[in-house]
């Protein structure tokens, strides 16, 4: 039986019986902060501040009025050597787009201008993060430029300085520790412009230059041998150490996490982009039992077809021409006469392909991602096929046109004679390197844990200087003075933040540790909301609405704070705010009172209530009368039916209280 990714109960078993030190786990940690800032890191622009959405198609001519573009080409380091990663990319010849507006970029973004001398408020949080990890400090700090190939820098290159060497990081309280192995400054890269959901158009990419030149840290850990849990906690330890200092940006988006992973002492693969906490175990997992996978694969190989395999490309255009898959038809109707169909050929292979893990690794998955990168929309194998409209007797007519058995195996590639003339060279490299195991590469983290294909992993040719920039003498009196603006233990933070606003301990972790941590202060220092409320609206309000399914990471901090405001000023009763909550995270653009009226949570005044009350009390007079005070539970129940969210329970409650001593008294009852 197949056992697909998407079955979290196998997901489940599998990690319970994975051995991580059994199979060589390493996982090097790369943590790639936004600094809190006056200015970008190169020039006087602001920063991005994360709060600025991806405009859409109307929006874009307004927003970002200006635009230039440019083509990605390779080119040689000082050192006469080509970065394989560049190579790469430059050899798609992608058009790059630049959108920008005055507001936030200028002609340093737009690599027309030098740049300006590094921003010192950035440099100085830089290093009271390495004194904060007692790393060794440079004496001098040179600016590199560090060869980005997937156009998000206008000039080519990202810069960035080596701040410091060494120092450890403390987790699970003090009882792991993992060396340090630099810390850095850096420049972030443009945002990504997607405006086509349905797929990446090969030959062209948008990018806004808003977040171009924001000042990051980058902490680079020694690799963790250990659970991908381990490696959680961590990247939560040294987040916490950079949110104590006050000096960094907050929001989804601000803080990105890179994965190095390796399992069998075999090739590092580099996991870019996880951008939650929680997400970092699920990702490890999911790696590792991939490499695994190919590490056994590889093995397997090996054992069954010897040391080299026998691959060789055909053209399949005329055979398959007159099928009636849609995927091909599709293709013919695009491009016409310059369609291809390739057939890469491989010998003694049947069944590589499409074996898969518990996880739903397989190696067709691995040639289908590949391809999509080229602009195709992926590969027909023959572990798949007769399938997608390719019939049985196309897949004997293509083996006796190329001399082909069953024990072999195949992989189809239809599209623009072009793409496909490159893409099968990249398909056949990776069906070669199946034979020795995991291929080094670059993959990108989704949403659900899993890993997929971007391209090569760069080599050292990358880095070279930077000539714009003077290097930073570091003096031994300006680290005495940093020294002083290290922050204190996070412990201690959460302590003293749970003694001051009066609050649970866990649920002080909790919201200190969130990013809605700023918007509490704000809330309970301009309302008479309790902090406890206030706390708990934030954080087990939230946490509850996520898991029933809402999309709560949809509603911004400025909408709590507006929900919360208004529940101040005696809009609705605190019941009401879950609902809310329900109603504006799939209603985005809904105003508050929209959002109200559609609840059915509009206050109900006191008179109204009262009135309820004694008429719920009259409906129930047996009860009342039988039950006397402790009746107050169940007329509580049904009064509440009526009123919840329009009116706060507490009042509620002493009126439901008052009219039952009321009821009983006109009676004579106690």
């Amino acid at each position: 039986m197949v056992v697909r990714s998407s079955d979290m109960s196998q997901r489940t078993t599998a990690k319970e019986e994975t051995d991580y030190r059994a199979i060589g786990l390493k996982v090097g940690l790369e943590i790639h902060q936004q600094l809190a800032t006056q200015t970008k890191l190169f020039c006087a622009c602001p920063p991005y501040s994360g709060s600025e959405t991806s405009p859409d198609a109307n929006e874009i001519e307004n927003r970002f009025p200006m635009k230039f573009t440019r083509i990605l080409r390779a080119a040689a380091s000082e050192l006469g050597e080509m970065d394989r990663a560049a190579q790469f990319e430059a050899r798609r010849e992608i058009r790059v787009n630049y959108l920008l507006n005055k507001q936030t970029s200028c002609l340093v973004d737009a690599d027309e201008e030098p740049p300006h001398p590094i921003n010192r408020e950035a440099l100085e949080t830089s290093l009271i993060f390495a004194l904060a990890l007692k790393s060794r400090i440079m004496d001098e700090i040179h600016v590199m430029r560090k060869i980005v190939v997937d156009g998000s820098n206008t000039s080519g290159f990202q810069r960035t300085a080596v701040v410091a060497l060494g120092g450890f990081l403390e987790y699970n309280s003090g009882i792991s520790k993992v060396d340090v192995q630099s810390i850095s400054v850096e420049e972030d890269a443009a945002r990504s412009l997607k405006l086509d959901e349905g797929g990446q158009n090969l030959k062209e990419r948008i990018y806004i230059l808003d977040r171009l030149g924001t000042p990051l840290v980058e902490v680079a850990l020694a690799p963790i041998e250990g659970t991908p849990q381990e490696v959680q906690d961590a990247a939560g330890s040294l987040g916490r150490l950079m949110r104590s200092s006050g000096r960094i940006a907050r929001g989804l988006g601000t803080i990105r996490q890179d994965l190095n992973v390796s399992v069998m002492n075999g090739n590092v693969i580099e996991v870019k982009g996880v951008q939650k906490l929680d997400q970092i175990a699920k990702v490890v997992q999911f790696e590792a039992a991939r490499q695994k996978f190919f590490y056994d694969l590889s093995n397997e190989i090996k054992r069954k077809i010897g040391k080299d395999l026998e691959i060789s490309v055909e053209d399949a255009t005329q055979i398959l021409g007159k099928t009636q898959s849609k995927v091909i038809k599709t293709s013919f109707s695009m491009n016409g006469s310059k369609t291809r169909i390739a057939c890469i050929l491989i010998k003694k292979f049947s069944g590589f392909i499409g074996k898969e893990n518990a996880f739903g690794s397989r190696l067709g998955k691995e040639l289908g991602a590949i391809a999509r990168v080229y602009g195709l929309g992926g590969v027909f194998h023959s572990d798949e096929l007769p399938n997608y409209g390719i019939t049985s007797e196309e897949i004997k007519t293509l083996l006796e046109k190329f001399a082909a058995s069953s024990s072999d195996a195949f992989v189809l590639i239809v599209g623009n004679e072009e793409m496909v003339t490159i893409c099968t060279e990249a398909l056949v490299e990776r069906l070669r390197s199946s034979h020795d195991g995991v291929p080094a590469e670059t993959r990108a983290a989704t949403l659900s844990g899993e890993t997929v294909f971007l391209r090569p992993r760069p080599g050292a040719a990358r880095m070279y200087p930077e000539t714009d920039v003077p290097l930073i003498k570091v003096t031994a009196e300006y680290l005495s003075r940093l020294q002083g603006l290290v922050p204190e233990p996070w412990d201690k933070q959460v302590n003293d933040f749970a003694t001051k606003y009066k609050l649970p301990k866990q649920l002080a972790y909790q919201l200190y540790d969130s990013d809605r941590r700023d918007l509490f202060d704000e809330i309970v220092k301009s309302t008479k909301l309790s902090s406890g409320f206030v706390a708990y609206s934030l954080v087990d309000t939230i946490q509850n609405l996520t898991r029933e399914g809402v999309q709560v990471d949809r509603i911004s901090n400025e909408r709590f704070k507006e929900i919360l405001l208004a529940l101040d000023n005696g809009k609705f009763a605190k019941e009401a705010v879950p609902e809310l909550l329900r109603i504006l995270s799939s209603n985005p653009k809904m105003n508050l009172d929209e959002a109200l009226a559609k609840s059915g949570f509009g206050l109900m005044s006191e008179e109204e209530l009262a009135k309820l009350v004694r008429y719920l009390i009259t409906e129930n007079v047996e009860v009342v009368k039988s039950k006397g005070a402790a009746s107050q539970s169940m007329i509580m129940g049904k009064v509440m039916q009526k009123a919840r969210g329009k009116m706060d329970g507490k009042l509620v409650s002493e009126l439901v209280s008052k009219e039952i001593r009321e009821a009983l008294k006109q009676r004579g009852t106690n």
